[in-house]
């Protein structure tokens, strides 16, 4: 932290260099205040998931610049000035967006020990007002990948160590209803197999686990070997032959075959299903519709890293799945969250016009 004449630049590291304005601070307090703004992003940082931090660092840049843009100094503290930029970005913003927005005004200000509350009036009622304007509609969901698309997807991939490591991510990613975050986490300790039934993977920390209590998944084997996700990781680990326990399970790989010693991102995750799923498409989304039908209605072809758990998860609905077995396996913690992934087929199951519009003709 560096202290000029009339403002103080403090190094937050999650949110980058936050500005104090001239009358934001006492000059008294530099030394209290650089000691705040370390303990706050350290805790910050852990309580918040990769995901969340890259949201919130975007979120922050564009606030910024809007008030640069305006003169207004970002860090003032002043509920109406986030008011102000909460109505611009309604225009172009979901309201989901604009809360992810809010937070991220919010922790800037608690990073460096000013105090903004969301739920002033100025905040808190014209949100209330964006709301029933526009709608909570949920943002668009990625696009559930079917078991007949799942298996598509896998037989697709080359007969190469990078196709055994794809076959495992995607079996292993859609049989434990994994987040992209969740499969690129597993070390190769995080595997155990069951004899007779299947695999069991831990999984030490996730978006609705961030004290990293952990969470076991099961995925039993399948009559078919090549969408077995027990079979897969075992040959992906018998070539990995990992060291150590605490390897990362999912590396990258060189044009030649051999091993990076590093962890997989989870973009390259949603780049292995994105890619895949056009790739057996033809880069058409209605053909993968038409080869391997709809799980979702009215849903918008969008595949990503998502589309692997969204998939187990539906496709547990459209076999009748209880709900709390569909949210053990995918460990949501709302039943509301989990009931999305059921409705394509609650739309359809006992749905009275099937009585009344398909009844037997005499």
């Amino acid at each position: 932290m560096e202290e000029g004449r009339e403002e103080l630049v403090v190094a937050t590291g999650i949110l980058g260099d936050l500005v104090l304005p001239d009358g934001a601070f006492d000059p008294r307090r530099v030394d209290e205040i650089r000691e705040l703004a370390g303990q706050a992003a350290a805790y910050a940082s852990n309580a918040r998931g990769p995901g969340t931090l890259r949201a919130y660092r975007s979120a922050w840049r564009q606030y910024t610049a809007w008030c640069e843009r305006l003169g207004f100094p970002p860090l003032c503290g002043d509920p109406r000035l986030v008011g102000m930029y909460l109505t611009a970005a309604a225009e172009r913003l979901a309201v989901a967006t604009l809360q992810v927005h809010l937070a991220a005004i919010v922790t800037a200000h608690r990073l460096v020990g000013l105090s903004l509350d969301p739920g002033h009036p100025s905040i808190a009622l014209l949100l209330d007002g964006i709301r029933r304007r526009k709608g909570t509609r949920p943002a668009r969901q990625a696009a559930p990948i079917s078991p007949a698309m799942l298996a598509a997807m896998v037989r697709a991939q080359p007969g190469t160590p990078l196709g055994l490591r794809n076959r495992a991510i995607l079996l292993a990613g859609f049989g434990g209803a994994l987040r992209r975050s969740e499969i690129v986490a597993l070390d190769a300790g995080d595997v155990s197999f069951v004899d007779g039934k299947g695999v069991v993977l831990t999984i030490r920390r996730s978006k609705t686990d961030q004290h990293g209590a952990g969470e076991a998944v099961a995925i039993w084997f399948s009559d078919d070997t090549d969408l077995c996700a027990p079979t897969a990781l075992h040959r992906w680990l018998e070539h990995r032959r990992a060291e150590r326990a605490d390897a990362p399970l999912f590396v990258g790989l060189r044009a030649s075959g051999a091993l990076i010693d590093k962890r997989l991102s989870d973009k390259a995750v949603a780049r292995l299903v994105k890619d895949t799923a056009e790739a057996i498409g033809d880069g058409d989304p209605g053909l993968i519709e038409r080869r391997f039908g709809a799980l979702a209605v009215g849903m918008e072809r969008r595949y990503s890293g998502h589309s692997l758990r969204a998939g187990l998860a539906t496709a547990a609905a459209e076999a009748e799945a209880q709900l709390h077995d569909v949210m053990r396996q995918t460990r949501h913690k709302s039943v509301e969250v989990a009931r999305r992934y059921m409705r394509s087929a609650d739309l359809w199951r006992n749905n009275v016009t099937e009585r009344v519009m398909r009844r037997t003709r005499t």
